[in-house]
């Protein structure tokens, strides 16, 4: 490669970014962590579920033991 050229080199091409790198605002309503909330956050109630799950079961083994006695 030779050549009675001298190369030439560019400079850097300009960046676009300028500053830190920027994101695009939540959407309407998303609530964030600033602390201005537009209303008071509701409170947190619990509720206990009841026996209703160990009542099935039993309600299930007892029918199946009576389909096994009748059949």
């Amino acid at each position: 490669m030779s050549s009675s050229q001298p190369s030439v080199s560019y400079p850097a091409a300009p960046s676009t970014a300028q500053g830190p790198y920027v994101v695009a605002p939540p959407p309407a309503g998303y609530p964030t962590r600033d602390g201005t909330a537009p209303y008071p956050p509701a409170p947190v109630e619990t509720k206990s579920k009841g026996d209703g799950f160990w009542k099935g079961c039993c309600a299930a083994l007892c029918c199946c033991c009576m389909l096994d006695a009748c059949f």
